[in-house]
């Protein structure tokens, strides 16, 4: 069915200056995200790959994960180049970082994601960067964001141990002194994953040790690298799992 206050903000929004996403607040309180082929040159391009590919392996994504029913931002509309998704929710580092959440459901929100994850592979698909930001909590379900990296994948494979150091990773780096919320997060992955998941995230943990002899070398001349501190931290906490 038309939504034509939708399409209006869409048409308003796309006769704007070209951003990769952009918010849509309605008159009626529902917000959207405009989501544009990023435009990329020179280094960037180079570091990032083919921003229309990427675009490609979301908007395939997006499908794929709603053919199985399983928790993301549906696609409202979409054109050539562009999407529109509807809001899920704050991202997990909102929900831990609310004030006015009790732990309880900051918790329940991360088992919640792990379970997701678990889900997804269990599905034979890989989300390709499950980092915290890139997960949302509307209060009663999680859904995922940002599929860019999307691609099927064998259950219980490398891939989808990779996805699972990204979400360890990224959580040390928003939380290196709490791993309550990471431990919340596995729980739940736990619970549901495909047998053998997580050891053989292990594993690959510990193939990866000399990155965590690296990272601790290079952390000693930046000192204040989130992204250094969290590689030390990752690869041993991930290899206890298993």
């Amino acid at each position: 069915m038309a939504d034509p206050d939708l399409e209006r903000a869409v048409e308003e929004a796309l006769d704007q200056p070209p951003a990769r996403v952009r918010p849509l607040e309605l008159a009626d309180g529902r917000r959207f995200w405009l989501k544009r082929v990023e435009r990329l040159a020179g280094r960037m391009r180079l570091q990032k790959g083919d921003p229309a590919r990427s675009f490609a392996a979301e908007r395939e994504g997006i499908r794929a994960l709603q053919a199985q029913g399983l928790p993301v931002a549906g696609v409202e509309m979409e054109g050539p180049g562009w999407i529109v998704l509807p809001d899920a929710g704050p991202v997990l580092p909102q929900v831990v970082a609310d004030p006015g959440l009790a732990e309880a459901g900051k918790l329940r929100a991360m088992e919640a994601a792990g379970q997701a994850l678990a889900r997804l592979h269990l599905a034979g698909m890989v989300h390709g960067r499950p980092a915290v930001r890139d997960i949302c909590w509307d209060g009663a379900q999680v859904r995922f964001i940002d599929l860019e990296r999307f691609r099927a994948a064998r259950p219980g494979g490398l891939r989808q141990a990779a996805d699972l150091m990204v979400l360890a990773q990224s959580a040390f780096a928003r939380w290196p002194e709490d791993a309550r919320w990471l431990e919340a997060a596995f729980a739940g992955y736990r619970a549901e994953g495909p047998p053998g998941a997580l050891a053989r995230a292990g594993r690959l943990a510990l193939l990866l040790a000399p990155l965590g002899w690296l990272g601790r070398a290079l952390l000693l001349f930046r000192p204040q690298s989130r992204e250094l501190r969290a590689l030390t931290l990752v690869l041993p906490w991930l290899r206890r799992q298993g």
